[in-house]
């Protein structure tokens, strides 16, 4: 065997070794023994052979390794993501604490710490870390959750607290109480009879039984 056919024969050897340390993973052993067979195909070119082959050798490996190198490490990217399963791929909305937050969706808080703009906001005993719409707020303001985003809680500040919205709205279906001072509502009945436009009915006098009476018999 020449020498040429030797330096080749271990230039194939690296590339494959090369190549094995993507799906054999051997901690650099590969990568270290392929190395040293480019690096012997070089001397044994180097040692026996003529100057225009030794520059041939070196500019192919200079040129080669890095693009083979290149190619490789895109190939295992794309085996790396292709071997993840897809259920196993967990959705952001499936995710038990983005679910707790979801939850807070339209829910009622108070600022526990000044919003500039993000703060921390109470929910019932449940502290998170929230944000406005930029809007600055102090402790102790009444929000309420608009919007729930990856990671983020969106308040907004409620211009009425919450206990003035519960008086405000009527309670089943009872009408709402009149305000102090106004006179209370007569009913049909009274106010027709109090009407002086109305005339009242004619009494009735105790005779004219008696003459209803004669009349008949």
């Amino acid at each position: 065997m020449d020498y040429l056919t030797l330096s080749l024969v271990l230039f194939a050897v690296g590339l494959v070794l090369l190549v094995a340390e993507i799906f054999l993973p051997s901690g650099g052993i590969l990568v270290v023994i392929s190395l040293l067979a480019f690096a012997g195909g070089v001397g044994i070119i180097l040692s026996q052979g003529t100057t225009l082959e030794a520059v041939i050798a070196i500019t192919a490996l200079s040129l080669g390794l890095p693009t083979a190198f290149y190619f490789i490490v895109a190939a295992w990217r794309r085996m790396a993501i292709g071997m993840v399963p897809p259920d196993t791929a967990t959705a952001p909305s499936t995710i038990p604490a983005v679910l707790e937050l979801e939850a807070l969706k339209n829910r009622v808080g108070k600022t526990v710490s000044p919003m500039r703009p993000s703060g921390i906001v109470d929910f019932g005993n449940k502290r998170v870390d929230a944000l406005t719409e930029g809007e600055m707020l102090e402790a102790g303001v009444w929000v309420r959750c608009i919007d729930v985003k990856p990671g983020r809680v969106i308040v907004r500040k409620l211009e009425v607290p919450p206990e003035a919205l519960e008086e405000i709205q009527p309670q089943g279906g009872a009408s709402p109480a009149a305000p102090p001072g106004a006179a209370p509502s007569a009913s049909p009945s009274s106010s027709s009879a109090a009407d002086p436009l109305v005339s009242p009915p004619p009494a009735r006098r105790s005779g004219d039984d008696l003459d209803l009476d004669l009349d008949l018999r």
